[in-house]
């Protein structure tokens, strides 16, 4: 069973703390109740107690001749039920349990008893019944309860309810305070707090959600970062050439032809790298529209089936219109696959990759391009002779906007997605791309692309 399935089915640890904390709770009242039916005591008859009281009088009228035989069996009512009785015969006391007994009946009480039992007037939970047989008499029965007994009993269950309130204090701020928490950094981050975090360290579903939603903020608040970062950098290099284009248009406005030819050139390098940036951006923004649709949809690739040892000598032939004063060496080993892939921004990535090795090799260096049948498809290799890579900017040397070069010259201008692009479109095409380097010793860039399928 998967590990997704098995939490879909099992609860989470909060709800078994809950439901725990629940049993709990009931068996604290379970106790209490106990407790307060110790205090109280059982009550001493059944449902019906003036059928108890008859009772009574049934076992004592067999022996009322016998006061210990009375006082015996008013013994075992007494320890059977918690009842205390006093048996009366002729106005005085035959047997009791009570002491001191119960005071007698009298007045139309006294009359009603002999027509059965019956419930005492004016006393709590008393009860009288008949004895046969002369002289008149009749056995009393009462409850152990007394009078004030019930006002305990509410006193005791208020102090249990109140026990219980305050033992589920800690429960609620266990469960309320890291939400509330979380919440307040929920509104913060909503309201443009970009450095709003709930930093919990609780364990379970509320923990992970507070994390979670720290790294969604972390995400989110570098993704905005990147993109104020790409606003600033293209805002940057768009001012250059578009300074000089208008230097250009204003001194062919004055009238000197001969001057404005001679930036005619320098404006046409402009154009081509204003065109490389949009270029670049937009080609990162259709990856970026792609990889945000989620997983399963279809990357922006119109596949063709191409030669790959024609892209190459293209790129080379690009390379060197570009970059005419940079020695290029390519070599291709072998009769390289066919692929079936995006020609346009697989030529992309490797002319990036060429003018990345072009901006950081040294004055008059070669950069080497080489191609080879490897594995599944086609192993691409391009190599500068430049200053190379530190290690701990190795690892970010295929992020978005990142530059080895933090300077603003306009040799290594750019904004950082030359190298990103390419692992972006290498990987859309199901390759791979890495990079080597040392400083002093350039910087090695490999990627490889599957071939295209036999037909």
């Amino acid at each position: 069973m998967s590990e997704g399935r098995h939490h879909a089915r099992l609860p989470g640890r909060l709800f078994w703390r809950v439901y725990l904390n629940g049993l709990v709770l009931l068996a604290l009242v379970a106790l209490s109740v106990a407790a307060v039916a110790a205090v109280i005591g059982r009550p001493p008859m059944s449902r019906y107690p003036e059928r108890f009281a008859a009772y009574a009088a049934a076992r004592i009228a067999d022996v009322r001749a016998d006061p210990e035989r009375v006082a015996r069996e008013l013994e075992l009512v007494h320890e059977a039920f918690g009842a205390e009785a006093t048996v009366y015969a002729g106005g005085a006391v035959l047997a009791s349990t009570a002491s001191p007994p119960l005071p007698p009946l009298a007045g139309a009480d006294l009359e009603r008893v002999r027509a059965g039992a019956l419930r005492v007037g004016g006393r709590h939970f008393a009860f009288a019944a008949p004895l046969p047989g002369d002289p008149p008499a009749y056995v009393l029965v009462t409850g152990a309860i007394p009078e004030h007994s019930i006002a305990r009993g509410a006193a005791f269950l208020a102090a249990v309810l109140a026990a219980l309130a305050l033992a589920s204090i800690p429960l609620a701020h266990h469960i309320a305070a890291p939400l509330e928490r979380l919440g307040r950094a929920v509104r913060a981050f909503g309201g443009g707090d970009l450095s709003a975090r709930a930093r919990l360290r609780e364990r379970g579903e509320i923990g992970e959600v507070a994390q979670a939603f720290d790294q969604m903020a972390e995400r989110i608040e570098a993704l905005i970062r990147r993109e104020k970062r790409l606003l600033a950098d293209v805002s940057h290099e768009l001012r250059t050439p578009l300074a000089r284009i208008r230097v250009a248009l204003e001194l062919a406005a004055e009238g000197d032809v001969a001057r404005s030819r001679r930036f005619l050139g320098e404006i046409a390098a402009d154009l081509g790298e204003l065109d490389r940036l949009v270029d670049d951006v937009l080609t990162a923004a259709r990856l970026d529209l792609a990889e945000g649709r989620g997983p399963g949809a279809d990357l922006p690739l119109r596949r063709e089936r191409c030669d790959a040892a024609a892209l190459v000598e293209r790129a080379a032939e690009r390379f060197r219109s570009a970059h005419p004063d940079r020695p290029l060496s390519v070599s291709m080993e072998g009769a390289l696959p066919a692929l079936d892939a995006d020609p346009a921004l697989l030529r992309r990535a490797l002319d990036n990759l060429l003018d990345n090795a072009a901006k950081h090799s040294g004055e008059g260096a070669a950069v080497e391009l080489r191609a080879r049948a490897g594995g599944d498809g086609v192993q691409v290799e391009v190599r500068d002779r430049g200053v190379g890579v530190d290690a701990e900017d190795l690892p970010r040397l295929f992020t978005p906007f990142f530059r080895t070069d933090r300077s603003r010259a306009r040799s290594t201008g750019g904004v950082g997605l030359g190298l990103a692009l390419s692992k972006r479109i290498v990987e859309a095409h199901g390759g791979r791309i890495a990079a080597e380097s040392a400083p002093g010793e350039g910087l090695r860039v490999l990627f490889s692309v599957p071939a295209a399928r036999a037909r």
